[in-house]
């Protein structure tokens, strides 16, 4: 006879989802052990119920539709003046490109190599060269 501990999970399973040799050691000891019988019978009620309701249709009752718009009206805001929707619109803009700038300018710092001593450019300090008009003066 096979143990609870092997059959237990072929219990939930339909027929058609076992192979013969599944189907038949869980027959054989469905018949010999009543706590795995029971919890058969258990699963096999619960397929005969969702089979049945996976046919069923329900309509919603009137004016759920009518409730469900009016609640979700209420939760929006009762600002109408165009200058604070404007006003609440640009300081969303600006947050954004305040965020976007950041996350380029951290980007851009992290990426950049380390400069080693072979890449530092030393000039000797030479006077600033001006421009021919600024002398003539």
């Amino acid at each position: 006879m096979t143990s609870c501990h092997n059959i237990r999970p072929l219990l939930p399973a339909q027929a058609e989802e076992l192979t013969l040799f599944e189907l038949r050691s869980r027959a054989e000891h469905v018949a010999e052990c009543a706590r795995c019988a029971t919890e058969a019978a258990a699963y096999s009620r619960l397929g005969q119920a969702l089979a049945v309701m996976a046919n069923l249709e329900v309509d919603p009752a009137d004016g759920t539709l009518e409730r469900a718009l009016v609640a979700i009206g209420r939760r929006r805001t009762g600002v109408t003046d165009p200058r604070v929707l404007a006003a609440a619109g640009a300081s969303g803009a600006l947050v954004a490109t305040v965020v976007v700038a950041r996350a380029v300018r951290s980007r851009r710092r992290s990426h950049r190599p380390t400069p080693g001593p072979w890449r530092r450019l030393r000039l000797p300090n030479l006077p600033v060269p001006t421009p021919a008009l600024a002398r003539a003066k």
